[in-house]
């Protein structure tokens, strides 16, 4: 038996900006405490560059997609899609950029219906395939990709958040059904 939905998932409006990043920022401070440094995760804000960026990425719906998952008036979840940043990619790859849950949410299946959303609007924006990157030492969140049909691709990355973090990438053929 599933547990009914008490939550809904739609494309972001610009007045969603400002809580789907409070919704980021929660997950970042709180899910990723052992693999980025507390000095980075201390200083995350509210930033008017990423929410200019937010800003754009929605009015920008011809080969991009932002969702979000709200219960009642609440944005408890975000997503962001669009065209592989790679150059090594062609241009029917498409990118989840941003998955994110709020950590009080998480485990209700919130997570699972953001990513199928953001997947079916890259093939709707004619993408044939999808990559993603998620940090090597976040397990939970690769175990989660991996169940929906993500296989990781062989590529790595490196980030300096005030230390390296480390990076893979996942990849999945959007024709395919998961």
């Amino acid at each position: 038996m599933t547990r009914p939905r008490s939550w809904t998932v739609r494309p972001a409006t610009l007045d969603d900006v400002e809580n789907f990043e409070a919704v980021r920022i929660a997950t970042w401070k709180t899910c990723f405490r052992e693999i980025v440094s507390d000095q980075f995760l201390d200083g995350l804000t509210l930033s008017p560059h990423r929410i200019q960026r937010c800003r754009n990425a929605i009015g920008d719906v011809e080969r991009s997609s932002v969702m979000v998952a709200c219960a009642g008036h609440d944005i408890i979840g975000m997503g962001m899609a669009e065209q592989a940043r790679d150059e090594q990619l062609n241009a029917e790859v498409g990118e989840i950029r941003a998955l994110y849950v709020h950590p009080d949410w998480q485990g209700r299946g919130v997570g699972r219906a953001l990513l199928d959303a953001l997947t079916t609007a890259l093939g709707a924006c004619g993408y044939r395939a999808a990559v993603l990157w998620t940090m090597r030492d976040l397990l939970p969140t690769r175990r989660f990709y991996e169940a929906n049909g993500w296989a990781s691709d062989g590529a790595e990355d490196t980030h300096d958040w005030h230390g390296p973090v480390h990076l893979v990438r996942y990849g999945r053929d959007l024709d395919d059904p998961v």
